[in-house]
């Protein structure tokens, strides 16, 4: 694996209620990245994420498990956590070596009891926050209910940034509303947008592009002045926006068909925080930021027992380097 500067990785905590997809939602994303040539499954007891035999057995997430995915120059360390409460612990673990919470929520049943748990702990850490409707091939999957059940418990920061192509058999692919593109299939590809779709695009892009201006006066004063404001320029305020919780971007995927689930890598990757981006950590000696070229300073998130290798520890390098 590539040596990455600071401002090229991505820490991200997946978390949300028990069984909503987010093992198969870090699989996929191994998978199209080419980190693993063939993608596994919780019924074949074969995901990379789940490799304890209590997990195979119970067929859930028991334990965190740290996930590293390249992509587009970038490295998104994925931290797949447990959805169930009698884990919570292991959440906790996760958030606090994270930079940012992708919160991952059912097509059908929307927010949940978990859902709201992982949120108040990715809110009391300060965390930037995503959210994933995931299982957008299921039946009775939509996304128009479930964004409206997020928004009524969140609040109106939460914006949608894709729409999907149809839904559970029909579910084809996802538009991205800031490029204005449709991509198809389970490769991803580029195609047109559905004719019927095209009014709820225009709308909804406008409504987006209205969100991400309002986070920063500099483009707003250029938006009112009916000046042509750029991708680049949008892309780069919904960072800054994201970063300060001052909007939570809303994607779509079905990860077990890996749709939508590369352009989901590129929203972490060009929309998402790097450890630079972040507040100073606290410790008893004062704030520690992130320098790549500070003496060592190393969190220590977790301690586990295992039976082959005995204790391991996990650590995320606040500053500095360890070798």
């Amino acid at each position: 694996m590539n040596v990455y500067p600071t401002e090229a990785i991505r820490n991200v905590v997946l978390v949300g209620h028990g069984s909503v997809g987010k093992t198969m939602l870090s699989e996929a994303s191994l998978f199209v990245s080419g980190a693993v040539t063939r993608m596994g499954g919780i019924e074949d007891q074969n995901t990379v994420s789940d490799y304890d035999e209590d997990e195979h057995k119970r067929k859930f997430s028991l334990n965190l498990a740290i996930l590293p995915v390249e992509w587009e120059g970038r490295k998104i360390n994925l931290i797949d956590t447990p959805g169930y409460a009698d884990f919570l612990s292991e959440v906790i673990c996760g958030a606090q070596a994270a930079d940012m919470a992708l919160v991952v929520v059912d097509a059908v049943s929307g927010p949940e009891v978990g859902t709201d748990r992982a949120w108040q702990i990715a809110e009391r850490m300060k965390l930037p926050r995503m959210i994933v409707v995931n299982r957008m091939d299921r039946e009775n999957a939509d996304f128009a209910s479930t964004l409206e059940a997020l928004r009524a418990r969140y609040g109106h920061t939460v914006t949608p940034l894709q729409l999907p192509i149809g839904a559970h058999e029909s579910f084809s692919g996802v538009v991205d509303l800031l490029h204005g593109k449709a991509y198809i299939g389970e490769s991803g590809e580029e195609g047109d947008i559905p004719a019927e779709m095209q009014a709820d695009v225009d709308r909804l892009r406008g409504e987006l592009i209205e969100t991400i201006v309002e986070t920063d006066e500099e483009l707003m004063t250029k938006y009112f002045a009916d000046e042509e404001l750029t991708e680049d320029e949008l892309r780069k305020v919904l960072h800054g926006g994201l970063d300060h919780g001052l909007l939570i971007p809303v994607v779509c995927t079905a990860a077990t068909r890996q749709m939508g689930v590369r352009q989901l890598l590129h929203n972490i990757a060009f929309s998402g925080p790097s450890p630079l981006d972040r507040d100073p950590f606290e410790s008893d000696t004062g704030p520690i930021d992130a320098d790549p070229a500070g003496s060592p300073v190393a969190l220590v998130f977790k301690t586990s027992a295992d039976p082959y290798v005995g204790r391991l520890t996990y650590m995320r390098v606040v500053r500095g380097s360890v070798t």
